[in-house]
């Protein structure tokens, strides 16, 4: 597929960011964050109908164990029945939370609204989440991590939904990073979102000159895969963090 000029652009300007460490103010740690990816996934599901994406945000955290961030990135759902000025083009989520280790289990909760700006409001795409996550590294140097959300309205109005997901990472000593994930989308109501799904997906990556690159796989069990975006696919992200 052929990179939009907007795109090469944003990629032009990634490429020159300057190293930015990040810094301390009033006991909050304040960092950043951009990417370049060539197809925006979220639970086994192309974002952008598998075109490229261009995203970034920010966050500070606090010394106590909480933090506040946002974080943005263009999108293109297959929006058949949708007129071309009440699509969505970009997601925007603000979120909040607080995070902790005890006894070499970490831990954390967050709550995070997904935003829509310029999409109909009848669509009803905006939803807000409460996320639940532990952590805890074997001895062998494996990161083991598990994540429950709960919406109490998913995206476009469906009801609730739970989703669940386990993932496992491990770094080789040439410095290539290696992780898996597994997940499952749940809804309340599969008359009005459809089906409930398993996703899962593998990744590798590594760090050079300041950028973090990676090649992930991603695939899921829906029957439509294909028409919704969510059959196997390959794709490739440039970031770095500010």
């Amino acid at each position: 597929m052929k990179l939009s000029h907007k795109i090469v652009m944003a990629g032009a300007l990634l490429v020159n960011l300057p190293l930015v460490q990040a810094e301390e103010v009033a006991g909050f740690k304040l960092s950043g964050n951009v990417a370049l990816t060539s197809d925006y996934v979220w639970r086994g599901i192309s974002q952008t109908n598998e075109q490229w994406a261009l995203q970034g945000g920010f966050d500070a955290e606090h010394e106590s164990g909480f933090s506040i961030g946002t974080w943005a990135s263009n999108v293109n759902y297959k929006e058949t029945n949708v007129s071309e000025e009440d699509r969505a083009n970009l997601e925007l989520d603000v979120y909040a939370g607080y995070s902790g280790e005890i006894k070499g289990f970490s831990y954390g909760v967050t709550a995070t609204r997904y935003g829509y700006p310029g999409a109909a409001s009848s669509l009803n795409y905006d939803f807000y989440e409460l996320g639940l996550s532990l952590g805890y590294k074997l001895p062998q140097g494996i990161d083991l991590g598990f994540a429950y959300d709960f919406a109490p309205e998913f995206f476009g109005d469906v009801d609730s939904a739970h989703h669940y997901n386990l993932k496992a990472g491990y770094s080789l000593p040439n410095g290539i990073g290696l992780s898996a994930n597994i997940g499952q989308q749940l809804f309340s109501d599969n008359d009005k979102a459809g089906d409930d799904y398993l996703y899962y997906g593998i990744s590798a990556s590594y760090s050079i000159f300041g950028f973090d690159a990676s090649v992930s796989y991603s695939d899921t069990d829906l029957d439509n895969s294909d028409t919704l975006g969510a059959d196997e696919r390959i794709f490739f992200t440039l970031s770095r963090s500010l």
